[in-house]
């Protein structure tokens, strides 16, 4: 379902490259499949007090509020990786590799720097810098890795805002068992929820209850494989995504990082105009659970289009980026909706942002809204590589 005023939470806004003394024609591009190796924690939850891997990171760890264990090892990956040559996560993989450890944050960012003779003091200023380019509220929390291989150094930090902490959820679970979720808010939150992805299908929003800045819910996991479980609150910006853990029904959790396909991937194949490739995939997704197909709207494409490129310009992912929330965007466009919603994604390419999208439990909904027939895609390519993606979709029946 649609959220308030129409729209979706945001998905983590991917960041730029890792900074590294390498040029970028020495990086290593990302890899979606690596063999690298996962034993799950029983449990996810946060926080994980700690974050530095060695003496000499620990006041690199004290540039945050405080580090977090969880986050740290992630780190210690990543600088392992860099430093052997091998391909670097990106962000899908390391939120996996978050779960794995037991962690439940969304909205990671990731930074390493590499060489032969790091000065200590130019490493902290560089981490600083990195860390004031952005800011989502709540606590900064880190972990810290530093690995030497080779003659070369790599310094690897990964950083969260935590707006709110998780209580401990299992990793795995029987068909039937019933979960207890319950979240605390570290900021003001006037609303929170807790929405919940089976292994197929809408997504379901959990009777839930909200007071004190707790959220408390519970659900049956009534079917096997993997289960998402989203809590997203209503915070300064709006409704968004705060935590997320993965859980594990009638199955052992996997081992190894694999990028699960989207339905409607394949319908873009050999499509060259990026706004109809992603209109054949949302059409293909929403056919392959019996739902009809969206017509574009030029007037949504328009609204759509201004709002992606709003995004790449203030290289933030919102629904507010200073041009109004979506409601008041479309209401700007002339358009008299009975319903809207938004989906907002920033991805290393279109296939990547359909499948962010789609596993998102708020962005599946409004991809499966059974109310919606009208949609508006707006896409803007960043020169990075990456692209900023908008999605509008409209019930205008």
């Amino acid at each position: 379902m649609p959220h308030a005023g129409g729209q979706a939470p945001p998905l983590p806004t991917l960041p730029s490259p890792p900074q590294s003394l390498r040029s970028s024609a020495e990086a290593t591009p990302p890899a979606l499949e690596q063999a690298e190796r996962f034993l799950w924690h029983e449990r996810i939850s946060s926080p994980q007090p700690g974050g530095a891997h060695a003496s000499s990171d620990q006041e690199l760890v004290d540039l945050c509020d405080s580090g977090d264990a969880a986050l740290g090892k992630v780190a210690l990956r990543m600088a392992r990786r860099q430093a052997e040559g091998l391909p670097a996560f990106d962000m899908a993989q390391v939120a996996f590799a978050l779960r794995a450890e037991g962690a439940p944050y969304v909205w990671p960012r990731a930074w390493s720097l590499q060489g032969a003779d790091l000065d200590r003091a130019d490493v902290a200023t560089r981490m600083q810098r990195w860390l004031a380019s952005f800011g989502d509220g709540g606590q900064r929390r880190c972990g810290v890795a530093t690995v030497e291989h080779g003659g070369q150094r790599v310094v690897a930090a990964l950083a969260v805002d935590a707006l709110a902490d998780l209580r401990p959820l299992p990793t795995t679970a029987r068909s039937g068992q019933w979960i207890q979720v319950a979240a605390e808010a570290l900021v003001p939150t006037s609303d929170a929820k807790v929405i919940v992805l089976a292994p197929e299908g809408p997504p379901r929003t959990i009777l839930s209850s909200f007071g004190n800045g707790v959220v408390r819910a519970r659900f049956a996991a009534d079917r096997p494989g993997p289960w998402l479980v989203q809590v997203l609150a209503t915070v300064a910006g709006g409704p968004r995504p705060v935590l997320e853990a993965v859980l594990h029904v009638d199955e052992s959790p996997p081992e190894t990082f694999h990028s699960r396909a989207a339905p409607g991937e394949e319908a873009a194949e050999g499509e060259g105009d990026d706004a109809r490739a992603m209109h054949l995939m949302i059409d293909a997704a929403r056919e392959s659970e019996r739902l009809g197909k969206l017509r574009r709207d030029e007037r949504l494409d328009q609204v759509a289009q201004a709002h992606a490129e709003a995004m790449l310009k203030a290289r933030r992912i919102g629904h507010d980026v200073g041009n109004g929330d979506p409601r008041a965007r479309v209401e700007a466009a002339g358009l008299a909706l009975n319903a809207a919603g938004e989906n907002v994604v920033h991805a290393a390419n279109l296939r990547r942002a359909h499948r962010a999208l789609w596993s998102s439990p708020s962005h599946r909904g409004n991809l499966l809204q059974k109310r919606f027939d009208a949609l508006g895609i707006g896409i803007t390519n960043d020169p990075d590589g990456s692209v900023w993606v908008c999605e509008v979709f409209g019930d205008s029946r």
